[in-house]
């Protein structure tokens, strides 16, 4: 494995230099993927060395600021469009919050990126802003990517936008917002066997899974649809246009 990669030092802004310099000391004392991005150059400026074996990215030393196609090429293409749009919002919301408050949230993820030819791994990765320029816009955040410890039953795309100052889960959509809502192949047929009447026990048997993951599903779906019950959810589903 290489060194860390980041660009010249020559002419930076003080803030820059100091972020890079203690993005550098985190990546010392982690196992973790650390990366700072530039929202000004759309381009991660520093990405550190676990990039190389870890994660299997072609990230080269000398390379100078990495373009989002090195990483997007590498994510499952199911999951590359849901990213996008939960970025999307997270960004929205960010920038309607006070400049002061930004440096509160995280934004975290879990989805799959190619390890090998036909191989995938879930990983879990998450995202705050760490400089913020002089008209109070998001200029560098801070990225922390791991292997995430559940490398069975994937369930989709996994996001939560917090501000671990409180403990707030943010809901960037309301229970009315159809084209914001995604369920998965898999979160659609548990949730058209939960219209069909059928038990958590029954549909474990039919897909083959555990009703632990059954449970997590059903829980996801009340997550995503805003629904307190599976009725709730199989309601919202059928007015959406979800489901039937």
């Amino acid at each position: 494995m290489g060194r860390n990669t980041d660009l010249s030092l020559q002419e930076k802004p003080d803030s820059l230099t100091r972020q890079l310099s203690a993005a550098r000391a985190l990546a010392r004392i982690s196992s973790s993927g650390i990366t700072v991005y530039d929202h000004r150059q759309r381009a991660h400026v520093y990405v550190s060395r676990n990039f190389y074996g870890l994660f299997g990215y072609d990230i080269r030393p000398g390379r100078g600021k990495v373009d989002n196609k090195v990483f997007d090429q590498k994510i499952h293409p199911d999951d590359l469009t849901e990213l996008a749009e939960n970025g999307a919002r997270a960004m929205k919301f960010m920038k309607n919050i006070g400049p002061d408050m930004r440096r509160q949230y995280k934004m975290i993820s879990e989805y799959r990126i190619k390890s090998g030819p036909q191989t995938y791994i879930q990983v879990i990765e998450q995202h705050q802003v760490l400089e913020q320029d002089e008209l109070g816009h998001i200029w560098l955040s801070l990225g922390i990517i791991d292997i995430s410890p559940n490398q069975t039953d994937f369930q989709g795309v996994k996001f939560q936008l917090n501000n671990f100052h409180t403990g707030e889960n943010v809901q960037l959509y309301s229970g009315n917002d159809s084209a914001a809502i995604r369920l998965s192949t898999r979160e659609k047929e548990v949730l058209g066997m939960i219209r069909d009447g059928k038990l958590s026990k029954e549909i474990s048997g039919l897909l083959s899974i555990s009703v632990h993951t059954v449970n997590t599903y059903r829980q996801r779906i009340l997550e995503k649809l805003a629904a307190n019950n599976s009725m709730e959810a199989v309601y919202s589903a059928k007015r959406l246009g979800i489901i039937s």
